[in-house]
């Protein structure tokens, strides 16, 4: 079976309006949001990170959760991180 070129363009168009990656990143730290409460510790993000294949030492874990954290939690809430990585 083949698709018309222009065929093709509608659907693929169609899929690339219905993708969010908001929602798509968003969904990926919940995955490893064990507590649900919209946060990602450093122990997560270490297995976020682990789970990606990066192993990190303690200090590069928790320099990242200091640059993502401005409130100074320990912890990311990675809804407003991701619409910070998006703007």
């Amino acid at each position: 079976m083949s698709m018309a070129w222009p065929d093709f363009e509608a659907w693929m168009s169609k899929k690339l309006a219905s993708y969010n990656p908001e929602e798509e990143l968003i969904k990926s730290f919940k995955a490893f949001d064990r507590s649900n409460d919209g946060t990602v510790s450093a122990d997560e993000l270490s297995q976020v990170m682990l789970a990606l294949g990066e192993l990190l030492s303690d200090e590069e874990v928790k320099a990242m959760i200091k640059e993502a954290d401005p409130n100074g939690t320990g912890k990311i809430q990675y809804a407003n991180f991701v619409k910070m990585l998006l703007k």
